[in-house]
This record gives structure tokens, sequence and C-alpha cells, in this order.
């Protein structure tokens, strides 16, 4: 599960329209590149491409499957209703950020100092996100499957089953996950930090 690629600023862009930001031509590039090294890293595995309903996360999984270039080993499953969004009310949720800023506002929910009215109790949707990850419908062994979110989807899954509170991540930047419906092993590096956690439904 990784971060969508380069995209413009949101804080200029009212609410509503922020589903609609698209990735910066370097972030389609940044994407397309992700895409060839994926290839060179798995280049027998077909690659299964999900993503949730921003448009930048649709362009960055596009541009992923442009780079991995093998049409016929790649397959689009599209939006992915399963992965939800951590926010509860987005309204809530505008006015702590512009009221804390956004590493306050991350640190405050990874703490549990949120309401869940506004924002997701971090801990319980990582193992709801992890459980259905592990066991997704139609992918075998050999599949990679590759699903493009937000830096908020994966930071209560470091939190959670890593203890560790990162507060963003890069983009095109993740977790590895393996395994399945009884466990699996998450990793995850930048340049300060290197994890690997086991995990095991709750």
């Amino acid at each position: 599960m990784i971060r969508h690629s380069v995209r413009e600023s949101l804080r200029c862009i009212p609410d509503g329209l922020h589903e609609d930001v698209p990735i910066t031509p370097e972030g389609i590039v940044q994407a397309e590149e992700f895409g060839r090294k994926l290839r060179n890293i798995v280049p027998d595995k077909p690659l299964l491409l999900g993503y949730t309903a921003p448009r930048r996360c649709c362009m960055t999984a596009e541009s992923i499957r442009r780079g991995f270039s093998s049409p016929d080993n790649t397959r689009d499953l599209g939006i992915l209703p399963d992965v939800e969004s951590v926010i509860v009310d987005p309204g809530n949720f505008s006015a702590l950020w512009e009221e804390l800023g956004w590493h306050t506002l991350i640190r405050q929910w990874l703490s549990g100092e949120i309401p869940e009215h506004t924002l997701h109790n971090p801990h319980r949707y990582s193992n709801g996100l992890l459980r259905k990850l592990v066991s997704f419908p139609g992918v075998e062994d050999t599949d990679l499957l590759v699903v493009v979110a937000h830096d908020v989807t994966t930071l209560p899954v470091l939190a959670s089953a890593c203890g560790t509170t990162l507060t963003t991540i890069d983009f095109l930047n993740g977790i590895v996950i393996s395994g399945d419906q009884y466990g699996a092993e998450i990793r995850f590096a930048d340049p300060e930090n290197t994890l690997r956690a086991e995990w095991s439904p709750e």
C-alpha cells in the first residue's frame, strides 16, 4: 500500500474539491518510474492495481501500470471501497487541521486524542484495513497487489502495528505487507526509519 505520487498542495484548494486534485507532470514521471522498478524487481508476477477514489490515486495507479508496461500481466481493480477514509466528519477534520496544523493533528489522532466522530480510532482502523488487505478477494499468492491511497491511510498501520508515530510519508512510499488472513509481516523504510513488525488479527 503506497501513497499517491506528487500533487500540488491542498491548502489552497477548497475542501469540496480535494478529490479532484491530480498528480503533477513530475508525479506522472515518478509513478511511471516506480512501475518500471517494480517490473525489474518482480518481472514474473502479475500486477494488480487498486486505488481510493481521489483523482490523484487513480492517476498514480495508471502511471504505474504504464511504467510496468506489461498490459497482459496487469489488472486494474478500480476504486477499492474497502479501503475507507479515516475521516468520519470532513468539516470537523478541516477545522482541526486549520486550528492545530497537520502534524499536531495527526500526532493527537494517533495517540487517541481526537474524537471518533471526527476520525476513526486509528488502532481499530489499522486492524480492519490489514484484515481486508491480507484476504483480498481474487488475489493469488503469486500476484503483486499495489493499493494507491494516502499517507493518512498508512500512518495508523505504522502506529498500531509498528509502534511508530509519523505524521507524513513521502509520495510513492508505503508499507509492504506479506501474509494471509492468519497473520502478516509489515515492512516500511524511509531515510530515517527501517521498520518491520508482525501482525495478527484481533
